[in-house]
């Protein structure tokens, strides 16, 4: 039976963010508000959407699943992620980026590939694989959400799944980009507080690190020392990790909407900030749970069982809530930017809406997905993160070499760019189905995404013709 305390704080917890969203809904009236915040969202907002669009249900049961296979060595597994996926993504990608689709006038990646490409053919392909990925990793949020919410509090897993879409729904429809980072500036602070606490309780109840290390060695030395179970498996899925904040429009798309290029000097250090922390506690104590559980069914269900066992009744509430910030904060991004896919990337090309019907469009599709990937959900696999890696690969591979070269490169042509991504999407369909989409071929398909994605432009570009002069003096002017 759910606790009264458990209802308390769930009813706070979604009342706060539904409040954030009725005021944001009073800022956006256009579309460059509901997808970008009309390119006016503070440096520190900006940061802490980054950080909570990047973590996701994932790191708290997918992730914490992960350790509870891997040990201590899941302690590097977003490493990239700190070093490449955040801090160089904000220095190197963030600026220039913030500064050519402001002059495009683009309001999504796909959209942006199109006008740096002056290409249909490349949007329309940066389109697909985009809405694709983004589909499945809006289910795998949705799946976590739901069994971390029935293990820890009791709720049916159904139940619990379609709670959470509707508020998510009603908060996102209404409050458009503005409601989605003001939301995640909050969650941001509930996930890392949550991840601090459960490390340190975690950590004591094995007698600390050097202890939990000892215990895991007695088990399987793999799982507290070098060679690593499996790594070969681990390493790729590190670096597509670390690759996502080049390559996932639901974490680039924070670029679009930063107030200027000044502010992302001082916003690197808080999302560096709290994606190191709150990933290296996850990590520090999932491997705990491989202690205590040894014989655990699920993975995933590791860290809630911890979460339960561990902590005096009522904690379970708030880390539900901070399960439900990592995971709401992030299907907010995943829905504003497949509703981007339709509305902004395809819509256009049939016909010309005014302004605020396509916002009601915009509204109105934003459900129409979530409520599909919502039934989808209702029977998940064995492990969270197997669905995820597919999605990771693709986002993180297929589509970092396009933005990169368009951002840093004049040369690079539309053949170009469309043949990688074309490539790269058959190339991780193809790994992962010759895997039968299990464990660890998920996992490997990034490795010729990733090549392709950054091989052929150079390649290709070689023998197609290069853009005009007109394009390239339009797009790199003043960005240099």
């Amino acid at each position: 039976m759910v606790s009264p305390l458990t209802i308390m704080v769930l009813v706070a917890y979604f009342a706060i963010l539904l409040v954030i969203g009725i005021v944001a809904m009073r800022r956006t009236k256009t579309l460059e508000d509901f997808y970008v915040g009309g390119r006016q969202i503070s440096g520190w907002v900006t940061a802490l959407s980054f950080f909570t669009t990047y973590f996701s249900a994932v790191i708290f049961i997918g992730g914490a699943g992960m350790g509870w296979v891997w040990g201590l060595p899941i302690v590097w597994k977003d490493v990239p992620s700190v070093i490449i996926g955040t801090a160089l993504a904000f220095m190197i990608i963030g600026p220039p980026l913030r500064v050519m689709t402001e002059k495009l006038g683009a309001l999504s990646v796909a959209e942006y590939i199109e006008k740096r490409y002056d290409s249909k053919l490349a949007g329309l392909t940066a389109t697909v694989i985009i809405f694709t990925g983004m589909f499945f990793y809006t289910i795998s949020l949705l799946i976590g959400m739901g069994v971390a919410t029935e293990i820890i509090v009791g709720i049916p897993y159904l139940t619990a799944l379609w709670i959470c879409v509707i508020v998510t729904l009603i908060y996102t429809a209404l409050g458009g980009y503005f409601g989605q980072a003001w939301t995640q500036a909050v969650q941001a602070i509930v996930m890392l507080l949550i991840a601090v606490i459960v490390a340190v309780v975690a950590l004591n109840a094995v007698g600390g690190l050097g202890a939990l290390s000892t215990k895991l060695e007695a088990i399987n030395p793999s799982l507290a020392r070098w060679p690593y179970l499996n790594f070969t498996a681990l390493l790729p899925f590190m670096l597509s990790l670390g690759f996502l904040g080049w390559g996932n429009p639901a974490l680039i798309l924070r670029f679009f909407s930063i107030k200027g290029t000044r502010a992302f000097r001082w916003s690197v250090l808080i999302a560096v900030f709290f994606v190191a922390i709150t990933s290296l506690c996850i990590n520090l104590a999932s491997p705990v749970a491989r202690v205590l559980y040894p014989n655990l069914p699920k993975p995933d269900a590791a860290m809630p069982h911890l979460v339960k066992d561990l902590f005096p009744p009522g904690f379970d509430a708030f880390f539900l809530v901070g399960v439900l910030a990592a995971s709401m904060s992030t299907l907010t991004a995943l829905l504003i930017v497949m509703s981007q896919c339709i509305v902004r990337d395809i819509v256009p090309k049939i016909r010309t809406l005014p302004e605020k019907r396509a916002v009601m469009l915009s509204r109105v599709v934003m459900v129409v997905v979530a409520l599909i990937c919502a039934t989808l959900a209702t029977s998940p696999p064995p492990m969270l993160v197997t669905i995820f890696a597919v999605t990771t690969a693709l986002l993180a591979g297929v589509l970092v070499g396009p933005v990169v070269y368009g951002l840093y490169w004049r040369r690079v042509t539309a053949p170009s760019c469309a043949c990688a991504m074309m490539a790269g999407f058959i190339a991780v369909i193809a790994v992962c189905a010759y895997g039968g989409f299990q464990f660890p071929w998920t996992y490997y398909a990034w490795i010729p995404a990733i090549i392709l994605s950054l091989a052929l432009p150079p390649i290709i570009s070689v023998f197609t013709k290069p853009p005009s002069e007109e394009l390239l003096s339009k797009i790199f002017a003043k960005t240099k």
